[in-house]
């Protein structure tokens, strides 16, 4: 191989080893592994689009969340930015969901499905989040104060479900929220200035 090849060879294979190769970090790995357990507790039809959801090798080098998986897009570093699963006939609640470990989410749609029980205070974990729809659902209980906490948010809807009680005041620190929507529900309460 005559130096001119070699060096070629060489700089092509230098150019290869530091590109940007999809992989997951571990912490990407365990936010898929989350979203996993959260599937397990859930009834969903059998024809669902979550079947996409699946576990994969450990030593996976493929972002199989952020490529194939229904619903989940991740930002450049392969973490989940975006969970949309509107209209998915989920069943179930919350209670296995790991806000904490998904706090890298913006957009988080779960409008149209069978939800029920209490939106958890954990909401609060998810403070890069700038939607927030949980419409349609049977969510029922409070609105949780902790959602005041979300600085970031524009948009809340959580229309039509069961939810009961007063508005919280909290919602008064939103100062980013442009659309609050919370109609059908057994809500009273106070009156504040969005923005």
């Amino acid at each position: 191989m005559s130096s001119s090849n070699f060096l070629l060879f060489s700089l092509t294979l230098l150019i290869i080893i530091l590109s940007p190769i999809p992989y997951f970090t571990s912490a990407s790995l365990e936010e898929a592994n989350v979203l996993l357990k959260w599937k397990a507790s859930l009834q969903i039809p059998k024809n669902s689009l979550l079947s996409s959801w699946i576990p994969f090798p450990l030593n996976s080098s493929a972002s199989v969340p952020c490529t194939s998986w229904f619903g989940v897009v991740c930002n450049a570093d392969g973490r989940i930015q975006k969970l949309n699963l509107t209209s998915s006939g989920l069943m179930g609640t919350l209670h296995r969901f790991s806000f904490s470990l998904l706090h890298n989410l913006t957009h988080f749609n779960l409008s149209l499905n069978n939800l029920y029980g209490p939106i958890p205070a954990e909401v609060r974990h998810l403070s890069n989040l700038v939607y927030l729809d949980f419409s349609l659902n049977k969510f029922s209980g409070v609105i949780p104060p902790e959602i005041g906490n979300l600085h970031q948010l524009t948009i809340l809807s959580l229309y039509s479900n069961n939810i009961s009680g007063p508005i919280p005041i909290e919602l008064g620190n939103l100062k980013s929220l442009t659309h609050l929507v919370v109609y059908k529900n057994q809500l009273s309460g106070y009156s504040f200035i969005i923005g």
